[in-house]
């Protein structure tokens, strides 16, 4: 498994609130929303994120655009996104910190 790339994973999160926040009087963005749920979701399953996975499948089991009228569960959803948004930013800077510092040697032998 690849290093995940928390930068865009980052970046994918606050995009998809802002989406959230745009869909919540657009039935068609609230379906756009619901996409690019998806597709983070097949990301994080991709990355073996499988615990950030089940975040974002959470969100989408409760996640059902009706076209004309308002969603009921807009301010759980985006609750649940800013935890999301909360929980990657945490795992970014972990994976920064456990990471050895340029130019560090990894064993004994003065190799990397």
């Amino acid at each position: 498994m690849s290093k995940p790339p928390w930068p865009e994973l980052v970046q994918e999160v606050e995009e998809l609130c802002r989406w959230h926040g745009d869909g919540l009087a657009d039935f068609t963005k609230c379906r756009e929303f619901g996409g690019r749920l998806s597709h983070l979701l097949e990301r994080l399953e991709d990355e073996e994120l499988y615990a950030l996975a089940d975040r974002v499948m959470d969100i989408m089991a409760s996640c059902s655009p009706k076209q004309g009228s308002h969603c009921d569960i807009s301010q759980a959803t985006g609750a649940r996104l800013k935890l999301l948004s909360e929980r990657i930013r945490e795992e970014a800077r972990d994976a920064r910190k456990s990471r050895p510092p340029e130019g560090a040697f990894t064993n004994e032998g003065g190799q990397r």
